[in-house]
């Protein structure tokens, strides 16, 4: 690969670049909440056992928005407290009003173990509980799995500081677009996640491939409009080449020959290449050259591509939708 070949490298949003760490499979990363060892607590923060009946009596404490926080945080892996408040304490008199609610039921749903906290913030300690990371806890990954057959997993380290980037860039794109879907009058239908996502196919070769899209959305133009228009979205931060990334372009494109989306939902969504880096420059330049790479491309299908900044993919898609 020659030097022109390769997308510009650069960081995410939230990390310094002595931050970025190899990048963590998310089918590696279990069920149970992060062992942070003495350095994330003491003693006296530890959870005490999660007996059946202290479980009962943490559910019988827990509101339905309290359930609806820890659906999100587990479905997203990571969420900050501000994605938190974003989607859930939006409907209240004012911004102010439903930061403190946030905050207090966040309190109690870590006292509780439903929820814990990595160690490092988003934004550093200036960021403040806004900046706090947090996981789904002991407590927390007991109730989901009540009437589930899954097993409980493993305790694991906390995340990369690569890895909770891409995650928390993803969380940044779901709530950018619910938040534009309200302000424009438009309908968010689904949000989906990579685990929920995932498309498993058989390709040309008859060998098995799995596609994980970062997120998989669904819009539509005015609420209970039936015509609903579908995304899949990829967020690049800057640690992959332009190799790679073209390769999972290609394995967008042998699901595309399959015809199954079509045949099942009579089209295919748009693929959505979402462009950030710690640098603009660096974002845009990435950007810049997927698009010329996506044009050129033998054996891709251009149209089936947008590649768009970070900052501004929530309005094009909800305007593209509004607009048709």
């Amino acid at each position: 690969m020659t030097s022109k070949d390769a997308l510009p490298v650069g960081y995410p949003f939230a990390s310094q670049p002595e931050e970025a760490s190899s990048q963590v499979d998310g089918d590696s990363l279990p069920l149970v909440a992060p062992n942070n060892g003495a350095s994330a607590s003491t003693k006296s923060d530890a959870a005490p056992r999660a007996t059946q009946r202290r479980l009962r009596a943490i559910e019988a404490r827990l509101s339905d928005r309290d359930h609806a926080v820890l659906a999100s945080v587990e479905r997203f892996r990571f969420l900050t407290a501000e994605h938190i408040e974003a989607l859930h304490f939006n409907d209240h008199a004012s911004a102010e009003s439903g930061g403190r609610t946030c905050r207090r039921v966040l309190v109690r749903l870590r006292r509780e173990h439903v929820l814990g906290v990595l160690n490092r913030r988003v934004g550093g300690v200036r960021a403040g509980s806004q900046g706090l990371v947090y996981f789904v806890d002991t407590a927390g990954q007991r109730l989901q799995q009540q009437g589930s057959s899954s097993r409980r997993g493993r305790r694991f380290p906390e995340p990369s500081a690569r890895f909770l980037d891409h995650t928390l860039a993803i969380a940044d794109v779901a709530v950018g677009i619910k938040a534009a879907a309200e302000a424009l009058g438009a309908e968010v239908v689904q949000v989906a996640p990579e685990k929920e996502a995932r498309r498993t196919f058989i390709d040309r070769l008859g060998g098995t491939q799995v596609l994980r899209p970062d997120l998989y959305v669904e819009l539509a133009a005015r609420p209970g409009d039936e015509d609903v228009q579908a995304f899949f979205v990829e967020i690049d931060l800057g640690h992959e080449s332009l190799p790679t990334v073209l390769r999972k372009c290609q394995q967008y494109e042998a699901y595309y020959q399959t015809g199954i989306e079509q045949r099942d939902f009579g089209g295919f969504p748009r693929v959505v290449w979402v462009m950030g880096a710690y640098r603009p420059d660096i974002a845009e330049r990435r950007r810049q050259t997927l698009q010329a790479a996506l044009t050129r491309g033998v054996r891709l299908t251009p149209e089936l591509y947008r590649v768009t900044a970070a900052e501004e993919v929530a309005a094009q898609l909800v305007q593209e939708v509004r607009h048709g």
